[in-house]
């Protein structure tokens, strides 16, 4: 509504007046936009100080109307107008004092809202809460509207309405949360996927405050993706079962775990299938250990028994395969260290021998063979000890008492096996030592006869030119003496199997 008021002065001015109360809101154009009216007022002198004070209290008047009753006439025809533009109904906009409170109480709605937006957890809220989102953004949109339109309780009411869905919304972010999560974990259960994926990616839009929804949401959101291949594989491992390529079942099974190793029924098919493996590989393993122990190859059945082990390795038959392969060893252990040691006395390496023997007895302290091999080989070498100990000097043989003990020591092994070539061969020899140092050999002494000559062992002979003595082979000592000479002495050996020798002593280094 437009008023117009013109005041009439003295009757020589023309003066033009307009006061206009435009209380729209922003963009809504006046109803009149008639210009203002001149109107020219002549009085005469006569009356003119009357006039003054009329139109003074006419001013006054009109001064009270605008301030109580303008207000309202103005209110009445914005109502009229935002009936017919916007359909709102029966809104009565208050005093200009009192659209100005309104005013503000809209912008700090609008800021109370604008500050909820702004809230962190209420990020993304677009992608996980669209519809209650959207709808408080349509209310904040209503309240910009009814702003610009100068409807400020109507955006009041808006904003604060905007303001409640987003405070109701993030009171029910956590709850959204969870649901969508169980609701996530329910689709890839039924292997929905698509559904299943959206809904892992609305809860990490929602940004988690507790590190394990977060985890909980990643998880599902890999093992979603890669969903579709696992089940390829699975398919791919049920017809290779079908057709009893195990090997490929296991593979294929093999492969979706390795994409989703929590997915239940790759794990369930993989036991099955690698326990079926297992078994025909143990079948396979007992059977290769058991033909190879009784053919007596033992490094293979025990390759073999191991491998079954490490399948099952508590199974009675890998136990009892155990027993029978250690007790084969030990045997193998025993025949070796026989054949060893009956090669060895077949050498005549009798000390070699005898350490076979005693390794033997050690293995295995009932093995007969190792203790009756031991003494013989014990004897054989003292036997070898006794001739070679003659053989080395056969002049011990001049005593009579060792060339009797040699004679009984061949007189005890005169009996000896014939495969014994190095035995008989010593026996030949001391045999042969015997004999010449029982055939004497005639000593030949010659000396100046001023000498006293002496055999030690044997006597004394005086003083001669020439004697001769009869004695044994062997080694003897002869001494001669005389007053004012220096003492001699000789060593002679009379070697066996020579007839005759000879020695010249005498005493000629004057003392």
């Amino acid at each position: 509504m437009l008023l117009k008021l013109a005041w009439i002065p003295s009757p020589a001015i023309q003066v033009t007046d307009s006061v206009d109360y435009d209380l729209r809101p922003p963009g809504v154009t006046p109803a009149s936009s008639k210009a203002p009216e001149t109107k020219i007022i002549a009085a005469g002198g006569n009356g003119l100080h009357r006039l003054v004070w009329a139109l003074l209290g006419f001013i006054v008047a009109l001064t009270l109307v605008v301030l109580f009753v303008l207000p309202y006439m103005v209110a009445d025809q914005l109502a009229d107008e935002d009936t017919t533009v916007a359909g709102a109904a029966d809104v009565m906009q208050p005093p200009p004092l009192a659209i100005s409170v309104v005013r503000q109480d809209a912008e700090q709605a609008l800021q109370k809202f604008l500050h909820l937006r702004a809230q962190p957890d209420l990020a993304n809220a677009e992608q996980w809460a669209n519809g209650a989102w959207q709808a408080a953004m349509d209310a904040a949109a209503a309240g910009d509207d009814h702003y610009g339109r100068g409807q400020f309780n109507a955006a009041l009411l808006s904003y604060e309405d905007a303001s409640q869905q987003l405070s109701d919304l993030q009171a029910s972010r956590m709850k959204r949360l969870t649901d969508t999560l169980a609701r996530g974990w329910q689709l890839l259960q039924q292997n929905d996927t698509d559904e299943a994926v959206e809904a892992f990616e609305r809860v990490l839009a929602m940004q988690p405050d507790k590190q394990e929804a977060r985890r909980d949401a990643q998880l599902g959101l890999a093992r979603a993706t890669v969903r579709d291949e696992v089940l390829k594989l699975m398919q791919q491992g049920k017809h290779a079962e079908a057709d009893n390529n195990l090997q490929l079942a296991a593979r294929s099974y093999a492969a979706a775990l390795q994409l989703d190793s929590l997915y239940v029924p790759a794990q369930k098919s993989s036991q099955l299938v690698n326990a079926r493996l297992d078994s025909l590989a143990f079948q396979e393993a007992m059977g290769e250990a058991l033909h190879s122990l009784d053919s007596g190859n033992l490094k293979i059945a025990q390759q073999a028994i191991e491998i079954a082990a490490r399948i099952y390795p508590d199974e009675p038959a890998v136990k009892d395969a155990r027993r029978r392969l250690a007790a084969a060893q030990h045997q193998s252990r025993l025949n070796n260290l026989r054949k060893k040691a009956e090669q060895s006395a077949q050498n005549e390496n009798w000390s070699v021998a005898a350490d076979y023997y005693r390794k033997a007895i050690e293995l295995d302290a009932r093995a007969a063979y190792a203790r009756s091999g031991l003494s013989h080989a014990q004897k054989r070498m003292q036997l070898h000890a006794q001739l070679d100990h003659y053989l080395s000097d056969s002049t011990r043989l001049s005593s009579k008492e060792p060339l009797d003990n040699a004679r009984k020591l061949l007189e005890s092994n005169k009996h000896l096996p014939a495969n014994e070539p190095n035995l008989s061969r010593k026996i030949a020899s001391l045999k042969e030592a015997v004999r010449l140092a029982s055939l004497p050999v005639n000593l030949y002494l010659h000396s100046d006869n001023e000498t006293d000559i002496t055999i030690f062992h044997v006597g004394r002979f005086g003083k001669f030119l020439e004697k001769q003595v009869t004695l044994r082979p062997g080694q003897y000592t002869v001494a001669g003496s005389r007053p004012g000479y220096r003492d001699v002495r000789k060593v002679i050996v009379l070697q066996p199997g020579t007839k005759t020798q000879s020695l010249l002593i005498r005493c000629r280094e004057p003392i």
